[in-house]
């Protein structure tokens, strides 16, 4: 577990989300704070859906849709024959897909010896592993998962998750107006327990 959320939050910020239009909403919402597509991943194991949020936002999953196969070390063809599908497989949960800048990060992962699936790839991007693995389990139950990669706009994306709903809100730091004018990372207030 990170010794400081930090450690990986500072870039990597997830939401998980019930619905193809809460994540939707969470999207064009951070859209219009101007943080741009190619800082928005989508994780799902639906098509339609990851289908019908791409097209609404933006996030280009058709030309971002991770390809490959996460069963260990052994992929060879089966990766080629996934990429005309787009499917990401992961041993126990089966096929997802992801669209934005993760989409190419998780199909490394999955190809390289030993990644570990989603949970691999998470790691691989700097998410803790007990973390990565809740994530997985969402997933893994149908839910989505909304990724932003942007230190620059941290704030914005926490408030905008929790409006819309996200189910691991709880998990995200909240800011302390008062320190506005100090340091970033002594402006937050952990909300979560147990570090």
């Amino acid at each position: 577990m990170a010794n400081n959320l930090n450690d990986y939050n500072e870039k990597k910020i997830v939401g998980v989300f019930d619905t193809e239009q809460e994540a939707s909403r969470a999207i064009g919402q951070l859209q219009s704070k101007g943080i741009p597509s190619s800082e928005i991943s989508v994780i799902t194991r639906d098509r339609d859906e990851l289908r019908t949020i791409s097209e609404e936002t933006g996030t280009k999953a058709p030309e971002g849709v991770a390809t490959g196969a996460a069963t260990g070390g052994v992929v060879g063809g089966v990766a080629g024959l996934l990429a005309g599908i787009g499917a990401l497989a992961i041993p126990g949960i089966g096929p997802i897909l992801a669209a934005g800048p993760i989409a190419a990060t998780l199909t490394g992962a999955a190809v390289g010896a030993g990644a570990g699936g989603l949970v691999g790839g998470l790691v691989g991007l700097g998410i803790p592993e007990d973390d990565a693995r809740q994530y997985e389990t969402y997933v893994d139950q149908g839910k989505i998962l909304v990724l932003v990669d942007s230190a620059d706009h941290n704030r914005d994306v926490y408030d905008i998750f929790r409006t819309n709903r996200s189910l691991n809100a709880d998990r995200y730091r909240t800011y302390d107006d008062t320190l506005a004018d100090t340091p970033r990372t002594d402006a937050y207030t952990d909300t979560r327990r147990n570090l």
